[in-house]
């Protein structure tokens, strides 16, 4: 559908592109009528949060994934990077910290890069861009509060041209996340392991966060850990669960819930970069594999 000047305040108005959790509203929404040729549209379920996200690509709706893996507080998928000057996006989760100069705009970054900013046809209004995901990132794990990505393919990014408007785009988006203060990543989908990728998607606990920190926060919970630790790597994996849930009160089917959450959070250290089989022998090495991966997409140097 055509924008207009109404639709598009409609759509702001509505809080497209604001909040965060549960409360936040992609930019770019998957509805019946879109549609793509070259890229896998999703509407998911994602870890402690109640609302559906809109992946626009399955690399996107992957890396997301491994983003909340490796302990992102948040992620918002299709961020808006308005053209016009706007509060910075740090204020958006810590509303008490030191006041910021506004964001510039994508108008005036563009202006700056020489990048033609398109306007809706019609209309004076730039073109409203999106960032791919938007990670909010705890101190404890990260030292940066916010973390851009832009997701595309290895392929399609090596053969685009040095003045294609993909790698315009990526210009672009760098641009943002620096006059916001914090950084941006390219990641190709490439990167990330097929078999990592696949367990992630077994295991991940599609909970509420408030569901989640009161199960694994209760005694039980801790008391179950307590008895499968010395096991795990002793046993078949269902095997020392089962004798952990019978120690706790809990079903076999409870059991295997909480074995799955353990391996999720790596309460129980399990490298899931090798296929995991719980009639075997669980073997370490995902407690260093995270702590890598933090290093790589949330820390170390540009």
């Amino acid at each position: 559908m055509r924008m207009t000047i109404e639709k598009l305040a409609g759509l702001i108005g509505e809080g497209r592109g604001l909040g965060a959790g549960d409360h936040y509203k992609p930019w770019e929404q998957i509805t019946r009528k879109r549609a793509s040729p070259f890229s896998n549209l999703n509407i998911v379920p994602v870890p402690h949060l109640t609302r559906l996200a809109h992946f626009l690509s399955r690399g996107e709706r992957e890396f997301g994934l491994l983003l909340w893996w490796l302990g992102a507080e948040d992620v918002r998928e299709q961020y808006p990077l308005w053209p016009w000057p706007h509060r910075q996006p740090l204020e958006e989760i810590e509303p008490y910290a030191p006041r910021m100069p506004k964001h510039p705009g994508m108008a005036a970054l563009a202006g700056d890069a020489g990048i033609r900013l398109g306007r809706y046809p019609g209309t004076n209004v730039p073109v409203i861009l999106s960032l791919d995901l938007l990670a909010t990132i705890p101190p404890a794990v990260g030292p940066h509060r916010l973390v851009g990505f832009s997701c595309k393919p290895r392929a399609l990014f090596h053969a685009a041209a040095s003045r294609s408007r993909l790698r315009e785009r990526l210009e672009l988006d760098r641009r943002y996340c620096a006059a916001a203060a914090f950084r941006h990543r390219l990641v190709h989908p490439e990167q990330i392991s097929k078999t990592l990728v696949v367990q992630l998607h077994w295991l991940a606990p599609i909970m509420s966060k408030g569901q989640l920190e009161l199960l694994i926060g209760g005694q039980t919970y801790q008391a179950y850990l307590a008895h499968i630790a010395p096991k795990v790597y002793e046993l078949p994996a269902h095997q020392a669960s089962y004798a952990a849930a019978e120690m706790v009160g809990w079903s076999e089917e409870q059991g295997q819930q909480a074995l799955r959450l353990a391996l999720w959070y790596q309460h129980i250290d399990v490298d899931l970069s090798q296929p995991v089989c719980l009639t075997r022998v669980l073997k370490p090495g995902g407690v260093s594999l995270r702590r890598e991966l933090r290093e790589q997409w949330f820390g170390g140097q540009e």
